[in-house]
């Protein structure tokens, strides 16, 4: 797993990583994604900033797909918005499917859609992706 923190005055504001998409060989260039961004530091930035570094670092590791699950909510809902869908696509994300109900959290059940973004060329076998460390 790849991880990196944003310390801005206020402490950690943000994270980001990227995680093994799946454990087989075969699914190798492929990494599950995800930021958090503190809620009253939202809307600033940083979001944006975690990404785009974990980006880069990954494409300097060989990675070509960033795949990210995002719980969304089905109706209205004062816990969970939107918002992640939006920001991912934003960022050039593209929605490739939902499942329903199946994540579960304030007491709720919840639809989670994967996203991905393709970062690399997909021609002829790929050279062995080279996992390691980044920073900002």
């Amino acid at each position: 797993m790849i991880m990196k923190e944003l310390n801005w005055q206020k402490g950690v504001v943000g994270y980001a990583y990227a995680n093994t998409f799946k454990g087989r060989k075969a699914y190798d260039w492929s990494v599950e994604t995800t930021v958090y961004v503190k809620k009253n530091c939202k809307r600033m930035g940083i979001g944006r900033v975690l990404y785009d570094q974990l980006e880069k670092s990954l494409k300097s590791m060989g990675i070509l797909n960033m795949n990210a699950c995002i719980a969304v909510p089905v109706h209205e809902d004062p816990y969970l918005s939107d918002d992640s869908f939006h920001f991912h696509s934003t960022l050039g994300f593209s929605m490739v499917g939902r499942f329903h109900n199946s994540g579960y959290k304030f007491d709720r059940w919840y639809d989670m859609i994967w996203m991905e973004k393709i970062i690399g060329n997909h021609e002829g076998q790929p050279p062995e992706v080279t996992f390691g460390q980044w920073t900002i």
